[in-house]
């Protein structure tokens, strides 16, 4: 078993502050967000371009995007996370189309992704919220997390554990629901309070 099934094997450096790059402004905060959206990309990146370091170009456009758009009109935005997912995808489906490589990439499922958008924007944050919750579980519910992504039951993590299922299936929910409700009110909070302070400029 991989011991990171969901590692995206790019690292964001700390952004202390906004700054200008080649793509225009970027962010501080923006810049944040896209730390938590990109775990949530990295499937239809490596579907797609096969190259992480590619995609994370498109997200750092990306961000700039949301930037310039946050910045210049705070009021159509609202969800800073579901914006610039759905950038993103805009743009990754705008690379795959220039490089040729329809076939390896569902467009259908990106572009149902970006229509809707209450019910893509909590999509988001759902996908978001289990890349969260891997990275500030604690060990021992990570790997069952990651066993249970592998397709292991309760009853056979339990047992080469020598516990009972109902027991580790109740103490490991409790856990990860007590950890998803933390991580979604943080979230929620922040991205609040961001858009608030952008509108009152």
């Amino acid at each position: 078993m991989c011991p990171h099934v969901l590692e995206t094997d790019i690292t964001w450096p700390d952004l202390e502050s906004s700054y200008i790059d080649e793509f225009g402004l970027i962010d501080h905060t923006v810049y944040k967000i896209s730390r938590h959206v990109w775990p949530a990309v990295v499937p239809y990146i490596r579907r797609s371009l096969r190259d992480l370091a590619a995609g994370q170009i498109l997200m750092m456009k990306a961000v700039a995007l949301v930037s310039r758009k946050v910045n210049e009109d705070p009021q159509q935005i609202t969800s800073v996370h579901g914006y610039l997912y759905r950038t993103f995808l805009h743009l990754l489906t705008s690379e795959v189309k220039k490089l040729g490589k329809h076939a390896e990439l569902d467009l259908t499922v990106l572009l149902k992704t970006e229509a809707g958008k209450e019910v893509g924007d909590e999509a988001i944050y759902e996908k978001i919220l289990i890349h969260q919750l891997l990275e500030r579980a604690d060990p021992e519910t990570r790997l069952i997390f990651e066993l249970r992504m592998l397709g292991h039951s309760f009853e056979e993590i339990a047992a080469s554990r020598n516990v009972q299922s109902n027991r580790l299936r109740s103490e490991w929910s409790k856990k990860m629901r007590l950890l998803a409700s933390l991580i979604e009110s943080e979230t929620r909070e922040s991205e609040a309070q961001y858009l608030e302070r952008i509108k009152q400029r």
